[in-house]
């Protein structure tokens, strides 16, 4: 009764220091969701109670139902520009039992039509394997970035509006992404003239265009447009997409570094 009384310091603020909002883990996998996932906000450690509602008439299990939700959190939530859900992602411990059977989370995400995707924390996904399960989310419609032909214009005199080869030329070589190593998006429109991607696929055209700057995972991506076992409803490009998709290949190569050969063993190195 009197501990409370001889304890000195029960009052004094603690000494605090900053911590990281993420661990490895979870800081490789944010950046990899933020490649993935260019057109959606993702909110780490988000609160239950922040996403659900418990209907519940009873006053007293309504408030210890709230309780419940304020004390779990989900390790991401995946919104909208409008912030709207759209599914949180959950990053799992092997080791981790089960808790709260009364109301498990699972559970209670599913009641309320959320989309819950779960991935073990042992076997983190790549960037690409986040694309392919997320690809419904990613296809959202980009927002509009305010680069493009209100940039370029700046780079415009007068005298080059009425050169219609010499305007040309300027927005061509113009590198929207900032990498001069690269691909520019003006480059990219070249190479398709007939825009059959964007306009038939306009979220890949999406991805080739956000890519652009790094040459290598452009190369990666699309590599992986010719997979025939991608877990999405498209099973295959039609031949004047693919051609398009081709010629873009073809440009990217000559940007993209080659890794170094694996050091040959000479054995006459010991005798030497």
């Amino acid at each position: 009764m009197f501990s409370h009384f001889l304890d000195k310091d029960s009052k004094t603020i603690p000494e605090c220091e900053t911590r990281k909002l993420f661990d490895a883990e979870e800081e490789l996998f944010f950046k990899r969701m933020q490649k993935a996932l260019p057109n959606c906000l993702i909110f780490p450690h988000v609160q239950l109670a922040s996403i659900l509602e418990a209907h519940v008439s009873n006053e007293k299990k309504r408030q210890l139902m709230r309780q419940k939700l304020q004390e779990r959190h989900l390790d991401f939530g995946i919104f909208n520009q409008d912030l709207e859900l759209l599914c949180v992602v959950e990053l799992e411990r092997e080791d981790t039992p089960n808790q709260d059977e009364e109301y498990p989370t699972k559970k209670l995400l599913k009641r309320a039509g959320i989309k819950c995707i779960r991935w073990s924390r042992a076997t983190l996904p790549t960037a690409e394997q986040i694309l392919r399960t997320l690809a419904p989310y990613s296809e959202l419609d980009a927002p509009k970035i305010e680069t493009s032909m209100q940039t370029i214009g700046k780079f415009f005199l007068d005298e080059d509006l009425k050169d219609p080869i010499k305007l040309q030329e300027k927005a061509f070589t113009y590198v929207e992404h900032g990498n001069p190593n690269a691909l520019s998006l003006a480059a990219i429109n070249r190479i398709t003239p007939d825009s059959f991607i964007r306009n038939e696929y306009p979220h890949i055209w999406q991805k080739i265009c956000l890519f652009a700057g790094d040459p290598g995972y452009l190369k990666n991506y699309l590599e992986s447009l010719f997979i025939q076992n991608r877990p999405i409803k498209r099973r295959g490009l039609p031949k004047h997409v693919a051609n398009e998709v081709i010629a873009i290949q073809g440009e990217n190569a000559r940007f993209v570094i080659p890794k170094a050969p694996d050091p040959v063993w000479d054995p006459t190195f010991l005798h030497r």
